[in-house]
């Protein structure tokens, strides 16, 4: 008689450290939560790639070579998600420390928000935060769409600070790469199809072949992380504090300063 199958929940090991990774880690700093993360998946690539079987020549096996490709387009995934994540977050703590801005009209924001972002707030997914203390900034954040879109993620910083472009032109066609060999690798089973890459410019000339990513793609996409986050949040820290009040609280000014925290495991990549 075979043996009974196990459901698949029964194959899910808790984390030791789910403190240091957990949604309440990016809530309080999410860049320096993202920045760690994206070095945890980094040294595991590189880790594969100084264990994997080589040739004499010190260059990886043909099996190896095609294990990395397997393994650095999950990565990929994975660092793609933590992206999303750490947005998300951001911006609903940015929303939440706005009480703090004397001048913020949130009347204006929460129309742009509408307009730009299709808030609308589902009451049944609300109330499934029924019983937690959730800020009203993650429930926002958690009904605005579109977080795969960078120059909409723009719009909605902008909305809360109407001066500001949290991305440049630059990172937002970096992103839109990054964003669309995501989703191929998701949704198309690693095949960038004719009519998505005809999506991004920079990926025009490569439609209608499988992605392969090469074994230096994950240490660069996550030093070219590393750069984006530190110089965006840096900007954005630079115009909120400028338009913030006087005689904070000390958990206020804490909170702010956990909010810009721009920290990571490799500190030369900032």
């Amino acid at each position: 008689m075979p043996s009974k199958l196990k459901s698949f929940v029964q194959y899910i090991e808790v984390s030791d450290d789910s403190s240091d990774n957990s949604l309440e880690a990016y809530a309080r700093s999410p860049a320096s939560t993202f920045l760690k993360e994206i070095v945890h998946l980094t040294n595991a690539i590189e880790y594969c790639l100084r264990t994997f079987t080589k040739k004499n020549d010190n260059s990886l096996t043909m099996d190896a070579q095609d294990t990395i490709y397997h393994v650095s387009s999950a990565t990929l995934a994975s660092m793609m998600g933590h992206f999303e994540t750490y947005q998300h977050f951001l911006f609903a703590g940015l929303l939440e420390t706005t009480r703090l801005l004397p001048e913020f009209d949130i009347d204006n924001c929460i129309s742009t928000l509408k307009k730009n972002g299709n808030l609308s707030v589902d009451i049944v997914r609300v109330s499934a935060f029924r019983g937690q203390p959730t800020p009203i900034g993650q429930i926002l954040a958690d009904n605005l769409s579109g977080w795969h879109h960078p120059a909409r993620v723009n719009s909605y910083f902008k909305a809360v600070i109407p001066s500001l472009d949290f991305y440049t032109n630059k990172e937002v066609e970096d992103l839109k790469v990054l964003w669309q060999l995501r989703h191929s690798t998701v949704h198309t089973a690693g095949w960038l199809t004719q009519p998505d890459s005809q999506k991004v410019g920079a990926l025009s000339g490569h439609g209608n072949r499988a992605i392969q990513l090469n074994n230096q793609f994950v240490p660069a996409a996550a030093r070219r992380f590393h750069s984006i986050v530190k110089r965006s949040v840096s900007s954005l820290e630079k115009k909120y504090r400028s338009q913030l009040g006087s005689d904070l609280a000390v958990v206020e000014t804490q909170e702010i300063d956990n909010l810009f925290l721009v920290k990571s495991p490799r500190s030369a990549w900032l």
